[in-house]
């Protein structure tokens, strides 16, 4: 009877173990933007620079600012609606253009990678 309790010690505590990783390993993920609202009224575009260069912001055809490689996260409040987005790596050849919406209350997150490439990594979701 001493075993079984032993045993049945052993296996909760390294299920315990099991699931206390599983959950660190999981929970890595920097989710940052999530915690962005949008004044009221308006959507808000969220620049992600994940890459090795600053990157200049153009929106409708206007320069914004340039977003650092070390700034994590730059928003843009903007009125709900359809916007046109150039991004241009500062000194250097890669870009990305494109169409994206903003949605009232909600954020559009534009995810900028690509370390070493020659080309942008570019995904675009709402959360």
């Amino acid at each position: 009877m001493r075993c079984s309790t032993t045993h049945a010690r052993l296996t909760t505590w390294a299920l315990a173990v099991l699931m206390g990783g599983a959950v660190w390993l999981t929970g890595c993920e920097d989710d940052h933007h999530h915690h962005y609202r949008p004044p009221p009224g308006y959507g808000t575009m969220l620049i992600d620079n994940d890459t090795d260069n600053d990157i200049s912001v153009f929106i409708d055809g206007l320069f914004m600012e340039r977003v650092a490689r070390d700034e994590k996260v730059t928003p843009y409040d903007l009125g709900p609606g359809w916007y046109r987005v150039v991004l241009e790596e500062r000194g250097g050849y890669r870009y990305f253009r494109g169409e994206i919406d903003i949605l009232p209350g909600r954020n559009t997150v534009i995810y900028v990678g690509g370390y070493y490439t020659d080309v942008y990594y570019v995904d675009i979701f709402f959360d």
